[in-house]
């Protein structure tokens, strides 16, 4: 008789643990973010950065993301907010960041070596394929020529 009631109030606890149809978690996940990308002016680039996703319903999410992204001819830091949707990882998103890019080896545009922009970058994605697109401001090096520059890349990851 005792088997019977330890399996019964076992049955119970499990039978009030499902959740009920349409049920969606709301928290804060942390996920990871890799990118091999071609943009101008740096060329290739490895970018690797973590997203604060705020879950919401019907699959969505919000939040803060931060990357770095070396690449063979200069590199960035970017810090941003994006919102998309998702299921098991990212579906698509959009989002906008603020961008510091150092030059180095022979960027493309006839930008110089050994510069520093910072600026704007519109950023999104559709499942594997990441788009970004952004217009800098020149702030520290020799190249006077070269005050305000565009970026635009493609890349793949998640």
């Amino acid at each position: 008789m005792k088997c019977i009631s330890v399996l019964l109030l076992i049955l119970s606890v499990i039978a009030f643990a499902v959740p009920e149809n349409g049920f969606e978690p709301r928290s804060t996940q942390l996920f990871p973010s890799v990118l091999v990308r071609y943009s101008t002016p740096i060329k290739v680039s490895g970018v690797f950065g973590i997203v604060f996703m705020q879950l919401h319903g019907n699959n969505c999410y919000s939040g803060f993301f931060t990357q770095i992204e070396p690449g063979i001819a200069g590199g960035k830091l970017n810090a941003g907010y994006r919102f998309g949707k998702h299921h098991f990882m990212p579906l698509y998103n959009i989002g906008l960041a603020v961008s510091i890019m150092q030059t180095w080896g022979s960027p493309l545009q006839d930008v110089e070596s050994d510069q520093t922009y910072v600026g704007l970058e519109l950023v999104g994605a559709f499942s594997m394929l990441g788009l970004n697109g952004g217009v800098f401001k020149h702030i520290a090096g020799d190249d006077e020529d070269s005050n305000w520059i565009y970026s635009l890349g493609i890349g793949v990851g998640i």
